[in-house]
């Protein structure tokens, strides 16, 4: 009898690209002349590859003083194939020497970027406009950096690192000690004041989100080639909308009386921040406020907004912004006493309308599970008295599985353990966790149906 050969399937190959890209992440970072204060600890050169790779933001020290130049550019390697998604940039490599996509590889870009478009228009859309923003964005960068009397060298570095890192949603930082050197507050703070810096990353950050099915949709309607908008295309742009402006009323609202935040600037300046905050939220690490003086009512706004995340096909996280209007959808249809879920006079596919829920059960159950693991790893944090208590630990959370990189101070204080626990949230959400249970479990077509009865649910 002849045994039946295991192979890869595209969830396999998705997980272990990303796996694989960590693990040599963070065997150069480890690396004596990655650092610049000696070799780091094991655990944080994981972290930091991890966090770049998952394009996450969180680190448990501070890049730009930690890391030699070398060590920074690894860095911004990461961020970049993590931003892509190895299989992307792989595959994107065959078809330049001519080699035809096979259906696994195709099927895996499509996990990473989308279902919506055909896999060929879809990559040589999504490599085009990621090195056309990253150029244009460090153009900006780097002439409003000017104003800041920063040498040649390192106000180009510092431009480049930078719009890589937004596109990209990472949301890490190389200022380190330049920073230091002018009191520089962390991420983006001492820019706070500044539209040509924060206005440039937060479209960056905004355009990286959105998700690239989307961007070939609106480049087909500018050149004439479409006239009607998908359903997925209104969802995405009509939802985005909505969290960026709520987000930022609601930010306002909390904070223009917080000396600590942006009680203290001027209106202009506060409703920038505001807005500022309310998009990275959802997508990247970056922050014009300092986080860990935010209200307690901004902190559950934000992980809320970092639940949700960015949209499919995008470089953020979070359970996705169509997931979350689908299962809104639903709650409005059921209230109505609809039998279908109707979305701009389509309706919704019931395996849609499952996956939606799956996914959203499985992101909670592994924001609960991380938050308990970290109030039994860090009970010596708790026991100090850290800010907000166990808010802060679930804030961690939260940011890891969305990738989004936002912290209250806690992640350079975690234990080992602490840190790992972040570190398998991190990856869980970049990949989805649905993707690594299928890859785990094997996916087999159901022939068997089984007949109705009723239970009694609500």
């Amino acid at each position: 009898m002849k045994q039946k050969r295991w192979t890869l399937s595209p969830s396999h190959l998705v997980i272990l690209s990303f796996a694989g890209v960590i693990a040599a992440g963070a065997l150069l970072l480890a690396l004596p002349i990655s650092s610049e204060t000696g070799r780091l600890a094991w655990e944080d050169a994981l972290f930091l590859a991890t966090s770049a790779v998952c394009v996450t933001g969180l680190s448990p020290v501070d890049p730009g003083s930690t890391l030699s130049l070398l060590g920074q550019i690894i860095l911004l390697a990461l961020i970049q194939v993590g931003g892509l998604g190895y299989m992307t940039l792989s595959a994107f490599a065959a078809m330049l020497i001519r080699h035809r996509l096979s259906v696994t590889q195709k099927v895996s870009v499509e996990i990473m970027l989308g279902e919506l478009v055909e896999a060929w228009r879809l990559l040589r859309y999504t490599i085009t406009l990621t090195f056309t923003s990253e150029l244009i964005g460090t153009g900006v960068l780097f002439w409003a950096f000017g104003k800041y009397d920063l040498p040649f060298g390192e106000r180009l570095w510092f431009a480049i690192f930078h719009s890589v890192s937004a596109f990209c949603n990472a949301g890490l930082d190389v200022f380190g000690l330049i920073g230091k050197e002018r009191n520089w507050a962390g991420s983006l703070q001492p820019f706070a004041h500044d539209p040509s810096v924060v206005l440039t990353i937060a479209g960056l950050l905004m355009l990286g989100g959105l998700g690239f099915p989307v961007i070939v949709e609106i480049a087909d309607h500018l050149r004439g080639k479409k006239r009607r908008w998908s359903v997925h295309a209104r969802v995405v742009l009509i939802a985005n909308l909505f969290l960026w402006v709520v987000g930022a009323i609601l930010i306002w609202l909390f904070e223009f009386r917080n000396p600590e935040t942006i009680g203290k600037q001027t209106l202009p300046v506060q409703m920038m921040s505001a807005f500022f905050q309310s998009a990275t939220a959802r997508t990247a690490g970056f922050s014009t406020i300092p986080t860990g003086s935010l209200t307690a009512a901004s902190l559950w706004l934000l992980c809320l907004w970092m639940f949700i995340g960015a949209s499919p096909g995008g470089t953020g996280g979070g359970i996705k912004t169509t997931t979350a209007t689908v299962l809104a959808a639903a709650t409005w249809s059921t209230v109505r006493m609809k039998e279908q879920v109707v979305l701009f006079y389509r309706s919704v596919p019931p395996e849609r309308l499952a996956k939606a829920v799956a996914f959203t059960l499985l992101a909670v159950n592994t924001i609960g599970a991380a938050t308990l693991l970290l109030c039994v790893t860090e009970s010596h944090l708790l026991a100090q008295g850290i800010p907000y208590g166990p808010l802060s630990l679930f804030f961690e959370a939260v940011s890891a599985f969305g990738t989004v990189g936002l912290s209250t101070g806690v992640t350079p204080l975690l234990s080992v353990w602490g840190k790992l626990i972040l570190i398998a949230t991190m990856f869980v959400g970049r990949i989805g966790l649905l993707t690594l249970l299928i890859a785990i479990a094997g996916r087999k077509v159901e022939h068997v149906r089984y007949p109705h009865e009723e239970i009694l649910v609500g």
